[in-house]
């Protein structure tokens, strides 16, 4: 398992790297002052990324953040010396996935990222079902406001819309969903009478 290690004090970060390395599947990458968190992620690759922090210093989130909004995401554990529940929040908005008070002992960090890959993995999964719910519950609206403003048009019942718009989008190859947009813009465009 490849461990990128960020921590602003590099001796503590030290210290931890050295104590993770006694594990020897526990591949440890320091993050370097030179070098941003983003910048460590996109070069390294590394299955997880471990923050650690000696105080609840929100500011040490940024990081976290625009990792996050970045495109390079990755699972991201944080270990910090004192519990603080806002924290805990505050780091969970910013794309934390493990929230662990310091004195973890290292034998249980493996499972500890092990785990947070884990609910990462879960909760990026359960993130693109929500996203495809959604896509598909907005091509359906798309889809029967296209099929009320035909049904008004043409004086028709549903059935007939929706096989009109099935049709098109035969004879097209196309989707439906692209026909109903093309058929909303176009009567958008066009002066009523």
């Amino acid at each position: 398992m490849k461990v990128l290690l960020a921590d602003e004090n590099s001796h503590r970060a030290g210290a931890l790297a050295r104590l993770l390395e006694a594990e020897a599947t526990l591949d440890v990458i320091l993050l370097d002052d030179a070098t941003s968190l983003i910048d460590a992620v996109r070069h390294h690759m590394p299955d997880i990324v471990l923050v650690d922090i000696s105080r609840a210093d929100r500011d040490a989130l940024d990081s976290v953040r625009a990792l996050s909004a970045s495109g390079q995401e990755r699972p991201v554990a944080l270990f910090v010396d004192e519990d603080d529940e806002s924290l805990m929040e505050d780091a969970f908005a910013a794309g934390v996935c493990s929230y662990n008070v310091l004195d973890t002992p290292v034998k249980d960090v493996k499972p500890l990222l092990r785990s947070a890959i884990a609910l990462y993995r879960r909760f990026r999964e359960t993130n693109a079902e929500l996203l495809a719910a959604r896509k598909t519950l907005s091509e359906r609206e798309t889809i029967d406001r296209a099929k009320i403003l035909f049904m008004k048009q043409e004086r028709c019942k549903e059935e007939d819309a929706y096989r009109w718009f099935r049709k098109q989008a035969m004879q097209q190859a196309r989707k439906i969903i692209d026909v109903a947009r093309d058929y909303l813009a176009h009567q958008n465009r066009t002066p009523s009478p």
